[in-house]
């Protein structure tokens, strides 16, 4: 696998899940709309290479909560390459989480789950956190933490935003209540693909 070759650590069974998430998402891609790319030379680059070159970001425990999880990147590769950390899917279409369930399944994920639920603001998740890690990619931001008030990060939390440059800049300008823009590191995918850190704390 591409990893490999990049110099990135991937046991037997690490490969052998991400080759089953990406037979399942092919699958499942001709009755539903879970990605616009076909190519599984794309599909590598954009939805596995991303989250596998983040993963060091992450720790061993805790709590990995994922916003918008759609086709599950990129929070099922990163919950594949740290076992310990319990992940939750956060997803608003009941289709989508029935395919969410399914790659929890056939990968063998433990301590995994999927919520079905829609999000407009911070407060439909006051249930869920704070967690220690926050991941969301696709989703628009501006609402869900319009006047946040409650705690969104573990003290020792990290929320990871896969973004586009520039909007990895809007975040630097505007800061988000309860987290603290900490810089971005590049994708492998694209020039113009990174993703932005946050710490807890901030405006």
């Amino acid at each position: 696998m591409k990893a490999r070759a990049a110099g990135l650590s991937l046991s037997d069974r690490d490969v052998t899940r991400f080759e089953t998430h990406r037979r399942l998402l092919k699958k499942w891609s001709r009755r539903m709309n879970l990605t616009a790319l076909d190519d599984d030379e794309a599909i590598v680059n954009r939805h596995f290479l991303e989250p596998i070159a983040v993963s060091d970001l992450l720790g061993e425990d805790g709590t990995l909560l994922d916003l918008g999880s759609g086709n599950g990147f990129p929070a099922v590769p990163l919950k594949v390459m740290h076992s310990g950390l319990e992940l939750i899917l956060v997803e608003a279409s009941e289709k989508k989480s029935a395919f969410l369930w399914a790659v929890i399944r056939e990968i063998g994920l433990e301590k995994a789950r999927v919520e079905t639920r829609r999000v407009e603001k911070l407060g439909d998740l006051s249930d869920l956190l704070p967690c220690r890690y926050l991941t969301l990619r696709a989703i628009r931001t501006g609402s869900l933490f319009k006047g946040a008030s409650m705690p969104i990060l573990r003290a020792d939390g990290k929320a990871l935003f896969f973004v586009t440059r520039d909007q990895a800049e809007t975040f630097r300008g505007r800061p988000i209540p309860g987290l603290r823009f900490s810089g971005t590191r590049q994708l492998p995918s694209d020039s113009k693909s990174v993703v932005a850190i946050f710490d807890p704390g901030g405006a």
